[in-house]
């Protein structure tokens, strides 16, 4: 499975926001876009894909005890549509993981908010789904980064509890 951006399409930005709940560890887009196919697995969060195979949505479980500080800047992004490319037939309700054997590193920047997950490939493409949430992709289309500031619930007061 690979993914691809499209700027073609003229979207305009998104009504739906970053929300980061300390208390139960987890990331969520409010109000949440409808139309669910499956969830791609990256670690615990899951990347909702429409019918169309447009990923709408990040949520799901990134404990900020194991989050790493760190300074980081954000890629410089515009906004686009990500799509997944399967290898096979996908089955609606199913969830598919992509990475198996450990978690990927998961750094903080107190300073500016954002938390970045993974980040260990090469990127050569990035594309802003929501304010807040970036996603830098390989030259072969796998995920290199997911870069998250979410706008409630703020990832800042849960990062102040890293050491």
């Amino acid at each position: 499975m690979h993914f691809r951006i499209d700027r073609t399409t003229s979207r305009t930005t998104p009504d739906s926001i970053l929300v980061y709940r300390p208390e139960e560890y987890s990331f969520d887009v409010e109000p949440s876009p409808g139309g669910s196919f499956i969830s791609v697995l990256l670690d615990d969060l899951n990347l909702e894909v429409d019918e169309a195979g447009r990923v709408v949505s990040v949520w799901g479980m990134c404990p900020h005890t194991r989050w790493q500080s760190a300074r980081l800047t954000a890629p410089e992004a515009s906004f686009g549509e990500l799509f997944v490319v399967p290898d096979a037939p996908l089955s609606r309700g199913i969830s598919v993981r992509l990475n198996r054997e450990k978690y990927l590193p998961v750094q903080v920047d107190k300073a500016s908010g954002w938390v970045r997950v993974g980040g260990q490939e090469t990127p050569v493409a990035s594309v802003k789904l929501l304010p807040g949430v970036i996603f830098e992709l390989t030259e072969q289309g796998q995920i290199s980064a997911l870069w998250l500031r979410p706008q409630q619930g703020t990832a800042l007061a849960a990062s102040r509890a890293v050491h």
